[in-house]
């Protein structure tokens, strides 16, 4: 599935989803519009919904796209640092903030976690696989999900959360490959219940790389940060050209 890449404040048309402009959508929700203002962002992306005629992502193209399931989407990508790298950086903020100013304490005001999953920012470096001239990057989907994702009166489809792990977790193997990857093995942990309507972020980062084979972990994440799902994968890198669906 193709990429169109978009400036922050454009509005963009061929996108083929069901809200007009899905990014001032997603700006028009206050949380959501302080996750795409975050600097570390690579780029921002409307993902393209227009069906392909070999029927390729029929399932999100068209099944998943409409008023009532997936009302809109919007993908960007951030910068993560490594797992001992970051160990390191907060160590060095906590020696700080212990440093006396004039006989007094001084305070110094931490950081909101970028996720409260920390094995989906484990990882990464050289010790595992990483290239720093292809990270592993975080990739992040924003999704407004509508009534019918529904199983239970007012519970998204368990089946669900994995599907929208799965295409957000697999877009992160396929940036670490040169054809694409399949999936081999993919666990869903649930932790809370999601409630379409309702806005989602999903997130997805490659962790480990050996050889062909890509460890990935996800998340679903509601308005405040909560782990509503964690995924757990392993990908592996094909040989030959397999399409590269993304949420």
């Amino acid at each position: 599935m193709a990429f169109a890449l978009v400036q922050p404040h454009s509005a963009p048309t061929d996108h083929n989803q069901s809200v007009p402009d899905p990014l001032a959508h997603f700006k028009a929700i206050p949380w959501c519009a302080a996750l795409l203002a975050d600097r570390a962002i690579v780029s921002v992306v409307v993902p393209d919904r227009r069906p392909l005629p070999t029927g390729e992502s029929n399932f999100v193209r068209k099944t998943m796209n409409s008023p009532t399931t997936v009302r809109a989407s919007v993908s960007f990508m951030r910068v993560v640092k490594p797992a001992g790298a970051a160990a390191a950086t907060k160590k060095e903020s906590g020696e700080k903030e212990n440093k006396k100013d004039g006989g007094e304490e001084k305070k110094v005001q931490k950081k909101k976690p970028l996720s409260k999953s920390e094995p989906l920012l484990s990882g990464g470096g050289p010790d595992n696989g990483e290239d720093p001239r292809n990270p592993f990057l975080l990739f992040n989907a924003l999704a407004d999900l509508g009534e019918d994702c529904t199983s239970y009166v007012g519970t998204m489809h368990g089946g669900l959360y994995g599907v929208l792990m799965d295409e957000v977790m697999g877009t992160a193997a396929n940036f670490q490959t040169e054809h694409g990857a399949y999936t081999v093995t993919f666990t869903t942990r649930y932790r809370r219940a999601v409630s379409p309507p309702q806005v989602v972020l999903i997130r997805g980062r490659v962790v480990r790389k050996e050889g062909r084979k890509l460890h990935v972990r996800g998340t679903i994440e509601d308005k405040d940060g909560n782990i509503m799902a964690e995924g757990e994968g392993l990908w592996i890198a094909m040989g030959k050209n397999v399409g590269r669906s993304q949420l």
